[in-house]
């Protein structure tokens, strides 16, 4: 039975147009379109995420996406802090510094939070996949 649905969902060229239904309560329909919703899938996505065993990622509040907003924010500014000390003389960033080795250990860390906050913020915006072999669970 495995080898059957492995077959038939790797065929991602092939239309979705065979239905299955199932008898739910209002309650189970509502709670099973608000989570789809959540992930920002449709209700026949979502199910068959689920029926696949792999668990989507919920999607941002609003005000989560405000926050990843103003991190996004702090990362320019960081980028644009970290291009213009790059693009600042020898002899005026130790005017500004003072110790040159604090310097180049303050703008290696800066490049790695820039790093790390464009890292997480890819991750957060990637959308939710159907998987194609239900053997194995996607990340």
């Amino acid at each position: 039975m495995k080898e059957d649905i492995k077959n038939t969902s790797n065929s991602s060229k092939e239309t979705r147009n065979v239905f299955i239904g199932a008898k739910v309560t209002p309650t189970q329909k509502e709670y099973i379109k608000s989570q789809a919703e959540q992930c920002g899938m449709t209700v026949s996505d979502y199910l068959l995420t689920r029926a696949y065993n792999y668990q989507p990622k919920a999607r941002l509040t609003k005000e989560e996406v405000d926050l990843l907003q103003n991190l996004d924010n702090c990362r320019s500014d960081l980028i644009k802090y970290t291009s213009a000390l790059h693009g600042m003389s020898t002899k005026q960033r130790m005017a500004m510094f003072n110790q040159i080795p604090f310097m180049v250990g303050w703008l290696k860390e800066l490049g790695n939070v820039a790093e790390s906050v464009c890292q997480f913020l890819n991750a957060v915006k990637e959308k939710n996949k159907i998987p194609f072999n239900p053997n194995t669970e996607e990340e």
